[in-house]
């Protein structure tokens, strides 16, 4: 059975949490950010033609790269023999050749490259290293080589005394990223940016299934629907604000454009969020939903209450509203306030309101129901929770 090895990014729970709906795990570490995954769910929407390791990868937002395993050697001459063997296949003449490896002894890396270039010139075989000063890889440098192209990545795994090899074979395009977030036409820094990775791990926690609608009732600038419609799935936005929308459309046809996919996959209307019409829809919910005022400092507990007055609020009315909609599960983002003596959260009460309508939060995150997504100095932060609905 084929086994992959995905290199996570910074946070490697919410990484092992979008991958568990794609891949079966058989090991994971959360401090070197590496998980080992089977039965991968190779699922190609829209028939693009890409490896379908490229395709797998570029469905996830949380994970930097991913290799087929090779195998597990007990001894590092056998490790060393794997890696010559598979490199040396390679007909060019000149190879470009890079190696990566987590949960070994310090100095290892460059010691095993000078083994491997030793090996090659006893074969009379030139190679060019694409590690820079021993040290690993990383997938900003992979994709501006485009080592995949025109070489290979071997990936190590030490765990106690056995290595787990794999050959790199997919990693995230930056451009694409590019693309989908600072390069599209309208976008509004006031009202905070939803990342398009972010919004690829909250469709991925709300696993839509083929066919299914993802609806975001919060759409702002339409990042959920946009990356809705990348990976194949119809989506509806609607936002309360008029300019949000023009804006949303307007990016979904850029993106459609770029990404060649149909316009018309994408629907968006002006609604408040706690009045969406959902008769008749089915599908799931992947939404950031309002986040308070965007401070541009540290705001006073006064503030905080307010915005938390507010937050529950609104979202006591939409799952009030939301109470018998054919809405199979729900990832959603909620806010968080930062200050020195302690965060405030309001997941816990909003999860309550959710359960009186007839949603269960899911355990997805080392067992808790909530995974915060936190950047250095932010004031409000994300609190990311994923509901259910119960069966009748």
């Amino acid at each position: 059975m084929t086994q992959y090895l995905f290199v996570l990014g910074r946070n490697a729970e919410l990484s092992r949490a979008e991958l568990s709906n794609v891949c079966e795990e058989v090991l994971f570490d959360p401090k070197l950010h590496l998980l080992l995954g089977e039965h991968l769910k190779w699922e190609n929407l829209r028939d693009i033609p890409k490896p379908k390791e490229q395709l797998f990868l570029d469905r996830l937002g949380g994970t930097i790269r991913m290799g087929e395993v090779v195998g597990e050697f007990l001894g590092k001459e056998k490790l060393l023999e794997a890696v010559c063997t598979r490199a040396m296949q390679s007909q060019e003449d000149k190879p470009k050749l890079a190696v990566s490896a987590w949960g070994v002894g310090k100095g290892f890396l460059s010691d095993f490259l000078k083994q491997v270039q030793a090996q090659f010139a006893a074969a009379k075989r030139d190679v060019r290293f694409e590690n820079v000063g021993g040290k690993n890889m990383t997938s900003g440098s992979i994709f501006e080589r485009k080592l995949l192209k025109r070489g290979q990545e071997f990936v190590i795994w030490q765990r106690e005394n056995s290595f787990l090899l794999a050959e790199t074979k997919a990693n995230q395009n930056l451009r694409n990223y590019v693309l989908r977030d600072r390069a599209k036409p309208f976008r509004d820094p006031k009202m905070g940016m939803l990342p398009p990775k972010l919004a690829q791990i909250l469709i991925n926690l709300a696993d839509p299934k083929p066919g299914e609608s993802v609806i975001d009732p919060f759409c702002g600038s339409g990042t959920v629907c946009s990356e809705a419609a990348i990976a194949g799935f119809p989506s509806i936005g609607s936002d309360l604000n008029p300019d949000f929308l023009r804006g949303a459309k307007q990016n979904f046809q850029f993106l459609a454009e770029k990404f060649r996919f149909e316009t018309e996959s994408g629907k968006f209307f002006v609604r408040d969020a706690t009045e969406f019409p959902w008769k008749g829809v089915e599908g799931v919910i992947a939404t950031e939903g309002w986040l308070g005022e965007n401070f541009e400092g540290m705001p006073t507990p006064a503030q905080i209450t307010g915005n938390e007055k507010a937050t529950l609020l609104l979202w006591s009315k939409f799952f009030e509203n939301l109470r018998g909609a054919n809405i199979r599960r729900i990832a959603l983002c909620l806010p968080r306030w930062e200050r020195p003596e302690g965060a405030k959260s309001v997941a816990k009460k909003i999860v309550a309101k959710a359960e009186n309508s007839g949603y269960t939060p899911l355990a997805l995150f080392q067992g808790q129901h909530t995974f915060v997504y936190a950047r250095d100095e932010q004031f409000v932060t994300r609190e990311i929770c994923v509901l259910e609905k119960r069966a009748l």
